[in-house]
């Protein structure tokens, strides 16, 4: 038999460190949630708006993960569109960075160019125009599952309140990959008091725009259209708020946004003209000081010698990590299971 490891969590990360594990271990997921939940607003993944968008401010380590991610989903958008990716042009505006320099991407985005100061917004001190991906999540995320399904990997539905408790479903597990978001909060044995819950508000509508447009800095704003005459509009971020209930005061805010960032007439000026789809709400698995990605053997018992490899704390930006960010825990499941330096 192959090694065994478990993944706890089914979110865009659990699913793909899953795909890159599947081809040489037995895997197994267990989440409390699990695609096709669609009614639950426990996890992230199904409300997310998807968009790749590049994260500037942040570690070459960091940039590497979002570059290998990037190359993936660029070209499964091509070879498989059927999953739910799709290409699509994207306009970055920074209201606050000034320095061309710390645009890392300016230089690796598909068809990247500096937007002239004519051309930006008020306000508005820096923009870029380049190709990106978007994702349909519901689309991707049963991809996903559905290819796992089919080789050979194994969903269980299980909540757990100590990370010990894995073992109940994998008795003899080799390697735990802690996948669990807001969960490695609250998760016994793990309990990561740097992980922040973050309220997200957004508004799914319909609309003829064919152009992601984000804005970041004083304003956080972003228009994301899935090129299938819907979009979602947004830019509401509420650290430490964890109601799951829609708050209708938000909408002439979200709405408000949006037509700061997109061109004229892109969105009625009222929220009674917009024509909403869906109205969602969604708690971003964030953390103090980034992502973490990173093994350790744990030592407090009943779980003295656990192999585990954590891969949370991405906030609103799962789907952007997730291709580069389980190639990184596939390395780290590889070195516990063969030694450091193996290359598979």
């Amino acid at each position: 038999m192959p090694p065994a490891v478990a993944i706890i969590g089914s979110g865009i990360t659990g699913l793909s460190v899953a795909l890159a594990l599947s081809r040489i271990y037995d895997v197994t997921i267990v989440a409390r949630d699990l695609v096709g939940d669609n009614e639950s607003h426990g996890w992230a993944s199904p409300w997310a708006g998807a968009g790749w968008r590049p994260h500037i401010n942040t570690s070459d380590e960091d940039i590497e993960m979002q570059k290998a991610s990037f190359r993936y989903m660029w070209k499964l958008a091509e070879t498989n569109p059927e999953c739910g990716l799709k290409r699509v042009k994207s306009i970055d505006y920074f209201d606050q960075v000034k320095d061309e320099s710390l645009v890392w991407y300016k230089d690796f985005m598909p068809g990247c160019r500096r937007l002239p100061f004519t051309e930006l917004p008020g306000g508005v001190t820096l923009g870029f125009e380049f190709q990106t991906v978007v994702a349909t999540p519901s689309i991707y995320l049963q991809w996903l599952k559905d290819r796992l399904s089919a080789s050979g990997t194994t969903f269980v539905r299980k909540e757990l309140s100590h990370i010990s408790e894995i073992k109940d479903v994998v008795p003899q597990v080799d390697v735990v990959v802690n996948a669990s978001g807001v969960g490695a909060k609250y998760l016994g044995g793990v309990e990561d008091e740097l992980v922040e819950e973050l309220r997200g508000q957004t508004m799914l509508v319909r609309t003829k725009e064919t152009t992601v447009i984000c804005r970041s800095g004083d304003l956080y704003a972003y228009s994301i259209p899935r090129l299938d005459g819907n979009a979602i509009i947004g830019g509401i971020s509420q650290p430490g708020n964890t109601s799951t209930e829609l708050d209708p005061a938000l909408r002439t805010e979200i709405l408000r946004r949006a037509r700061l960032v997109t061109s004229p007439g892109a969105y009625p000026e009222k929220v009674e003209d917009l024509e909403i789809v869906q109205e969602i709400v969604g708690i971003r698995p964030g953390r103090i000081g980034g992502v973490r990605v990173e093994k350790e053997v744990l030592q407090t018992p009943p779980v003295v010698g656990m192999k585990v490899v954590h891969a949370y704390g991405v906030g609103g930006t799962g789907y952007k990590y997730s291709a580069g960010l389980s190639k990184r825990v596939a390395d780290y499941v590889d070195d516990f299971i063969y030694g450091d330096g193996v290359v598979l």
